[in-house]
């Protein structure tokens, strides 16, 4: 009876030996071509950078035959890694290996550029069916960009998504910094190739590991566009000879200014039209006007509500004679949107949004103020150059005056002495 059952442990254990037993052996790893070492058989540390592509090429040996294999490379520890999934982990197809035989497999990661600058792990595992798991860990130092890579384009945007020919659009862009060290003297140019356009914004430096943003960039289709669909390409310059780009795309419909040169208008409704320069010029700390004429075409009066955002930052506005108007049926009405500048307003094209809202329907109307600059500074050292000359001629005037009038004195002096 004992021999019996020492014989079925000992057949026990070996079964349990033969389903737990490492079945696959990972003879080596290479990433871009260069073998690395585990940390079991080493302490080097492989330095790669943000954005950087990792061409994974692992070799494996089976040590027994083996069902339904696959490898997983994967970096543990990413912040964002149920956002990027597929930058930090990749796994082969499942496959059968016969004992002693090895075969070779390519995986490939991105480092996120969103990962911290410190020491990672890769690790490598290799599983079948019925083995247990291998797994072999590797060094790695995540670094900051290259510094000719410093900038991406984070996020962008254009508004509106479609423009009316002869009208503007703005684009916002976000960039970020990924090198370890400040970037600077960037150029962001915004342009439509396909119309021969373009307009750029500066920037003085940016941080490392930090984000900004662009100022509005505002850019005019020209008048006569075909309606369609253009490219709006966006390039950011920096360090002299970097550079970095994305791109969108916008929709222009047609215009009513492209035979004449009337003022620009925007339909409310089918029985409402409204006309309101696009463009006024206004120097720095003064005010410009804007009239805003509605026609009501319609059978029945209709209430207008008028309002203006995207100015706040640069000026002040109000609206007169008020911001409500109800217009009758068959008549026009107008109304001023007044803008004031401050006085240290950057020159150029400032773009704001007009908004019609008539309680069914509204719309959103572009405007620019294009900033010019304030003569007021110069006036005013005119007046005090002014000013000081004339205090130094009366002061000229005054001692010229003293000088003769002791001359005089002098010359009655001598004539009253008397002589012996």
């Amino acid at each position: 009876m004992k021999t019996k059952i020492f014989v079925f442990l000992m057949a026990f254990i070996a079964l349990s030996a033969a389903v737990s037993a490492v079945n696959l052996q990972i003879s080596s790893v290479d990433i871009n071509g260069r073998t690395i070492q585990s940390t079991d058989t080493s302490t080097t540390a492989n330095d790669y950078s943000r954005g950087q592509a990792l061409d994974i090429n692992v070799c494996v040996l089976a040590l027994a035959d083996v069902q339904n294999a696959q490898i997983r490379a994967f970096i543990p520890g990413y912040d964002y890694a149920t956002n990027e999934p597929s930058k930090i982990s990749d796994m082969t197809d499942t496959f059968n290996l016969k004992q002693g035989h090895e075969e070779c497999f390519d995986m490939s990661l991105q480092v996120p550029t969103l990962i911290d600058v410190d020491y990672f792990k890769l690790r490598v595992t290799a599983d079948d069916r019925d083995g247990e798991s291998v797994l072999e860990n590797y060094q790695l130092y995540l670094t900051g960009i290259s510094k000719k890579n410093a900038i991406e384009i984070k996020d962008f945007s254009l508004d509106p998504q479609e423009v009316i020919a002869g009208r503007a659009f703005t684009g916002k862009i976000e960039i970020h910094n990924l090198a370890d060290i400040t970037v600077n003297d960037l150029k962001l140019t915004m342009s439509i190739p396909a119309l021969n356009i373009k307009v750029s914004e500066y920037m003085d430096s940016i941080d490392s590991d930090k984000t900004k943003t662009f100022e509005e960039l505002l850019l005019r289709i020209p008048e006569c566009t075909k309606p369609g669909n253009y490219d709006v390409e966006m390039i950011v310059d920096f360090n002299s000879f970097s550079e970095t780009q994305s791109a969108g795309s916008i929709s222009v419909t047609a215009g009513d200014t492209c035979a004449t040169a009337a003022t620009p208008t925007a339909p409310v409704q089918d029985n409402t039209v409204v006309s309101v320069p696009n463009l006024q010029e206004v120097t720095q700390g003064t005010s410009v006007v804007y009239p805003v004429v509605i026609n009501n075409a319609g059978s029945a009066s209709q209430t207008y509500t008028l309002s203006v955002t995207g100015a706040s930052t640069w000026s002040t506005t109000r609206i007169d004679p008020s911001s409500v108007l109800v217009v009758p049926a068959g008549q026009s009405k107008t109304a001023y949107v007044y803008v004031g500048t401050n006085n240290n307003v950057e020159l150029g094209d400032k773009a704001f949004t007009l908004s019609i809202d008539s309680g069914s329907d509204s719309k959103s109307v572009p405007l620019v103020a294009r900033i010019t600059k304030s003569t007021t500074t110069d006036l005013s050292s005119f007046k005090n150059a002014l000013e000081i000359g004339l205090v130094i001629l009366v002061v000229i005037l005054i001692i010229v005056g003293l000088v003769i009038g002791f001359n005089k004195m002098k010359d009655n002096k001598q004539e009253t002495e008397p002589y012996y």
